[in-house]
């Protein structure tokens, strides 16, 4: 799962991601903050992206988000 910071700016930082994510069907979301993104990501720094990767130690957890990304409609 990819995460991406809406307030990234120049935005063209990270605009090639999205088009790589859909290319390989990952899915991918936005939220609002990079502050808040690098914070949930356990960093003291503003964050762009993040990228989640499956693992054993919090599967259910990564497949309920999973299922919540997928389940939104695609940014226009």
């Amino acid at each position: 799962i990819t995460v991406l910071a809406g307030d990234t700016l120049p935005i063209d930082v990270y605009c090639h991601i999205p088009v790589m994510c859909e290319d390989r069907s990952l899915p991918y979301a936005y939220v609002p903050s990079k502050t808040d993104l690098g914070t949930a990501a356990g960093s003291k720094r503003p964050t762009c992206v993040i990228m989640i990767k499956p693992h054993e130690e919090y599967q259910e957890s990564y497949d309920e988000c999973l299922e919540e990304v997928s389940s939104l409609p695609l940014p226009l």
